[in-house]
């Protein structure tokens, strides 16, 4: 990263942001080796660093990832734009920000599958005490993946940044 004064490498911030964020965007190679990218809503256990999300079983994102499990993502935790300090008039993009990339696979056992739905669920905190999935639900409508995360990294532009103290801060965090 070229401008290291915004670089965030400290796993709890990380994680933070991941948390904060609502969507993930996937960026993907195809059957036919084209470019694709999608968004999808997810969830997480940071304990075994895995990000969750799932699909239908049928479809370009499915027969994509049955094909090339290598993914990149991207997670946007906040961004806002704000008057620019130096600038009256002029407004200024501040954004915190996840990168990174790993391998998805597709989940087929189904505990693992009512783990990762719930922490779906729980993520965006819409998970009602009586919540359900049959099990012919989880094996023929829905698709659940796992993201297994190899690295990761962070950009924080205008709000503190507690890996580098020194940052510009136009708003706190």
């Amino acid at each position: 990263m070229r401008r290291t004064d915004r670089e965030v490498m400290s796993p709890d911030i990380l994680w933070r942001m991941i948390e904060e964020g609502m969507v993930m965007h996937l960026a993907l190679l195809d059957p036919e080796n084209k470019l694709y990218a999608t968004c999808v809503h997810y969830g997480f256990l940071q304990e075994e660093n895995r990000i969750f999300f799932h699909g239908a079983m049928k479809g370009r994102k499915a027969e994509t990832l049955s094909v090339h499990p290598d993914a990149a993502f991207q997670i946007i935790g906040r961004t806002e734009m704000v008057p620019r300090p130096n600038k009256p008039g002029y407004s200024l993009g501040i954004y915190r920000s996840v990168m990174g990339s790993g391998r998805v696979r597709i989940i087929t056992n189904l505990n693992e599958k009512r783990l990762a739905i719930r922490q779906i669920h729980e993520h965006y905190n819409d998970m009602a005490p009586d919540y359900n999935v049959s099990d012919a639900k989880l094996e023929k409508i829905v698709n659940v993946f796992s993201l297994e995360i190899a690295e990761m990294t962070g950009k924080i532009k205008g709000y503190s940044n507690p890996d580098n103290p020194e940052a510009k801060v136009i708003k706190d965090w």
